[in-house]
């Protein structure tokens, strides 16, 4: 075959790459696995600052520590891309590309254009090479790494026996030096890979063919740029035994538990018969190559060995018996995570068995050779297409390992809210939380794509936002059981909606309102029912005033509730339920506060909350605040008054109350709630 027809088949089998790995990249893989959010908030601390050579995942809720240069790379892409899914995946579907046309030059370079095509179409349809590409994590990078480390080392070496033309320059050896260096920030299984090529070395300075001064003097620049690099890695591991990539080669891989033979025979049958039986990483059971494949990989690799002393074939079969091991030795496999590092290695071997038959045959018949081998690209186009798209993401199994339901919820959130406001029930309103375990809302947050003012949040349990004055609006249950959790209060809210259904809706958990016309009704009730004092210290005095009542910082008081029980018991929990306007940008740290006084100016308990994101309201939303004062089972018998305001956290200073754009003091009695207290 020719480099110009072998170019051009690459070019065709490259853009099939693109199309399996982009298809359908946000819902395929559905969401998130456990492993792949304990890579992304790494990939958040790294954003806020901390950045480091290992992370302790002990605060994760695992086991051991992480090198963190994926994680760094992914800071900066999603920097630049913003969140979701999408953004997350995109760093490992462009480096699975560059690796699919590394491959092709290497084995093009190590054993002619056929092997090349050949080895690229192997990945190119291989269903666990293109799920690699879609997934999150340090092992998408890892043959990228180990394609471009052995085309590093073939250009920079003589990897025939006739001398190249030209000598090559310090590129191929600072490339060389740098891959070597950096593979330690990525993964253990450098370590590895490293020690295969620095064997490779040895093995040509040795041999036979001859290396001329200039050569030998390059190999100890690449070698001193490898240690340059490496020293701050070596550092931490002196710093940090217990995180140390050294301990982690092999993960927690014991003799006693499986022994070695087991664990070749495993690993040899996860190749060619039986296959990784977890779903989050293969249709359970799909072996990693179909069996022609596989024979024709076992016909590369007793080509190799058979003309072993031949640099080219030598430094496959290092790079092979260096990294079967850490294939191989998993208590839990075959583990197809593990396999990353030997995709292209197994590529080069299928290519080069393709070669050796092309080669043995008679030329009238190589055109049948020409049509078997287009007949397997088919058969394995086919099969991952169905695989891919039919039958891996149907399964059950998929779906509870990369928490599909919650993806689901993101992703009918990334179609609507631009259509339809959108208003997303979050139990604590924040985006991460250092605890070990997210919660269904935080999972939801890190697969959504969508930001900015088109989504608010609530907690739901106490608050709840009515968008744009109560029109049309869908309201996000991102728990099965959250509407259990609800005040039952805002449960009468939202049941005036309709609970949405369809296949890409998980049930009981989106809810369409249309309640503008029943908000008018109860904000025109409070003009009449929900009386409230200015407080005596104001300007002007203590008058009387019917809400609504506008604030200082964009946000207007419509009214309370008065229908509550006002009598309790010490140890009683006072609830106030109030609504509020957005009358423009709010104070991101505003707090709203409720005091149960005994006087006007002593406060008995008190309540400073906000169960809203006040930083995603916009103009004319409204708001339903309930509040929970527990009084002290200390307090004496008496009768109580109400005040409510508001003011921001990060300095405690109160917004004024305005009447007619005149401040009236900075809190407002609710003369139409009061607490009385029986012993």
């Amino acid at each position: 075959m020719s480099s110009r027809i072998g170019f051009a088949l690459a070019v065709g089998l490259l853009l099939i790459a693109a199309i399996l790995r982009f298809w359908n990249l946000t819902t395929l893989p559905p969401g998130l696995n456990e492993n792949e959010i304990t890579d992304i908030r790494i990939t958040e601390t790294i954003r806020q600052g901390n950045v480091a050579v290992y992370y302790n995942l002990q605060s994760l809720g695992a086991e051991g520590g992480r090198e963190g240069f994926y994680h760094t790379l992914l800071a900066a892409v999603t920097t630049l891309t913003g969140s979701g899914l999408m953004s997350y995946r995109l760093l490992s579907v462009f480096t699975n590309m560059i690796m699919l046309a590394l491959v092709y030059a290497l084995a093009t370079r190590l054993y002619g254009a056929l092997a090349g095509v050949a080895a690229l179409a192997l990945l190119t349809v291989g269903f666990w090479p293109i799920l690699l590409a879609r997934s999150i994590g340090r092992e998408a990078l890892l043959p990228l790494l180990v394609a471009a480390t052995m085309l590093a080392l073939a250009r920079a070496l003589p990897v025939y026996y006739q001398p190249s033309p030209r000598e090559p320059g310090t590129p191929p050896f600072a490339a060389l030096g740098l891959l070597l260096g950096l593979g330690f920030y990525l993964h253990p299984a450098h370590y590895l890979l490293a020690l295969a090529c620095l064997v490779f070395i040895v093995f040509m300075v040795v041999s036979p063919q001859p290396l001329s001064s200039r050569t030998l003097s390059y190999i100890g620049f690449a070698i001193l740029v490898m240690i340059i690099v490496a020293v701050p890695y070596v550092v931490s591991s002196v710093r940090l035994p217990a995180l140390d990539g050294a301990g982690r080669v092999f993960g927690a891989y014991q003799i006693a538990a499986k022994p070695p033979l087991q664990a070749i025979v495993d690993g040899i049958s996860g190749i060619f018969f039986m296959g990784d039986q977890s779903p989050a990483r293969n249709v359970p059971g799909r072996p990693l190559v179909d069996l022609f494949s596989g024979v024709i990989m076992l016909i590369g690799l007793l080509a190799a060995l058979n003309r072993w002393q031949r640099p080219r074939f030598t430094l496959s079969l290092l790079v092979l018996i260096a990294l079967l091991p850490i294939a191989f030795f998993r208590i839990q496999g075959p583990d197809f995570s593990a396999y990353a590092v030997l995709l292209p290695v197994l590529a080069l071997f299928f290519g080069l068995g393709v070669t050796t038959l092309h080669q043995s045959l008679q030329p009238r018949v190589r055109p049948l050779l020409g049509l078997g081998l287009a007949g397997l690209l088919a058969f394995n186009l086919v099969w991952v297409g169905r695989d891919l798209t039919q039958v891996w993401p149907t399964l059950p199994q998929v779906s509870a390992a990369y928490n599909g339901r919650i993806a689901q919820l993101a992703h009918h959130i990334d179609r609507t809210a631009r259509t339809i406001p959108t208003v997303v029930c979050i139990p604590s309103i924040t985006s991460f939380d250092p605890s070990p375990q997210l919660t269904d809302a935080q999972l939801m947050l890190l697969m959504m794509h969508t930001r900015g003012n088109a989504v608010r949040y609530a907690d739901c349990g106490s608050g709840l936002v009515l968008t744009n004055g109560g029109d049309q609006q869908q309201v996000i249950l991102t728990t099965s059981d959250m509407m259990e959790d609800i005040h039952p209060y805002l449960q009468n809210w939202l049941l005036r909606g309709t609970v949405q259904s369809g296949d890409n809706i998980p049930p009981e958990s989106v809810i369409v309102m249309d309640v503008a016309n029943a908000l008018d009704d109860k904000i025109g009730a409070f003009t009449t029912t929900a009386p409230v004092t200015y407080a005596p210290e104001a300007p002007g005095g203590s008058g009387s005033t019917l809400p609504p009542v506008s604030f200082e910082g964009n946000i207007t008081f419509l009214g309370y509730e008065s229908s509550e029980a006002t009598t309790y018991q010490p140890g009683d929990i006072v609830t106030t339920i109030t609504y509020w306007r957005v009358d423009g940008p709010l104070p991101s740290d505003i707090r709203l506060f409720t005091h149960v006084l005994s006087d006007p100016a002593a406060i008995t308990a008190q309540t400073d909350t906000i169960s809203v994101l006040a930083s995603r309201l916009r103009q004319r939303d409204v708001f339903i605040q309930i509040t929970f004062v527990p009084l002290p089972r200390s307090i004496p018998a008496g009768r109580y008054t109400i005040s409510i305001g508001a003011y921001q956290d990060s300095d405690n200073r109160r917004l004024a109350v305005l009447a007619n754009g005149q401040e009236r003091g900075t809190r407002l009695f609710l003369s139409g709630k009061t607490v009385n207290v029986t012993e």
